[in-house]
């Protein structure tokens, strides 16, 4: 059986690995319906395309690696996000691929991209999500009577793994996981689903995580050499990969400015609001 799966004259199994991976890298499938190449699916928005990628994934012996680069190299892939108001009138829902649709990160690229940025995350690679020096387990709040293995849980701010990493229960899912869009652990899922919800955004205006990785990112940017302006590109190419606009460079230098007022020794101070604000944003959120 499993020969035949893999079998040169069998394709779909090539077709279905390869339109995944596009998926992945697009926000779209070349087929829509991940698991459904059938009469109720939908049908390829290119089908050429399809077809030789997967024959060319064969040929390369079935190598992830040369799929990603085949992909990530082409023209398509490196379009930027600007509007063309033909292609717009014409393709608004951009099957056709005429610009590179703006996406959400996944949970875990989010929770991983912070952690990068505030200079705190974990390189480490292999090894087992639950504590072994205390592998008993805990009361799940807000789950009567249920219990979880003491692991790295997403929304811990001393845990600095990646995000790979956290326990996954089945009958006392994660809350903050859950709450962006982390798929039901009992049932299989071709591609995740993405909301927004007024809870999201409360999450990232209240979470203790946000708040040490806005400590942890402030700290990083205050130790840099140079002035606040250097600060300041410095945190913007941290964060957003590109440097900072004259306008947001004298908001910020303003914002900064600005006398703190007497307040609990829990609040954020100046360069710490700021660099929340930084993770907060959409453009530190969405891709590309």
């Amino acid at each position: 059986m499993a020969k035949a799966i893999v079998h040169p004259e069998n394709p779909l199994t090539a077709r279905v690995l390869v339109n995944r991976v596009w998926h992945y890298h697009f926000g779209r499938g070349i087929v829509p319906t991940l698991s459904n190449f059938g009469k109720l699916g939908s049908p390829p928005t290119h089908p050429e395309l399809l077809d030789t990628l997967a024959v060319q994934f064969m040929e390369a012996g079935w190598s992830l690696k040369w799929l990603h680069r085949e992909i990530m190299l082409s023209t398509t892939y490196q379009l930027s996000t600007a509007q063309d108001t033909d292609n717009l009138a014409t393709n608004p829902g951009n099957e056709y691929l005429w610009r590179m649709s703006p996406r959400r990160l996944d949970i875990e690229a989010w929770r991983d991209a912070m952690l990068s940025v505030a200079g705190k995350l974990d390189p480490q690679v292999g090894g087992p999500s639950i504590n072994q020096s205390d592998p008993g387990v805990k009361e799940v709040a807000g789950f009567n009577f249920f219990t979880r293995l003491n692991g790295l849980e997403a929304d811990n701010p001393d845990g600095r793994r990646r995000t790979l990493y956290t326990v996954i229960s089945r009958y006392a899912p994660n809350a903050t996981l859950t709450l962006f869009d982390f798929p039901e652990p009992n049932v299989t899922s071709d591609q995740r689903n993405v909301t927004t919800v007024p809870q999201q955004q409360l999450f990232v205006l209240n979470s203790p995580f946000i708040f040490e990785m806005s400590r942890e990112f402030s700290r990083r940017l205050e130790k840099a050499p140079g002035n606040d302006q250097d600060r300041l590109r410095l945190g913007w190419q941290l964060a957003y990969g590109r440097e900072p606009t004259a306008e947001e460079i004298a908001v910020a230098t303003e914002f900064l400015e600005t006398p703190v007022e007497p307040t609990n020794t829990d609040r954020l101070n100046r360069w710490e609001q700021l660099s929340h604000a930084l993770l907060a944003s959409n453009e530190f959120m969405f891709l590309p």
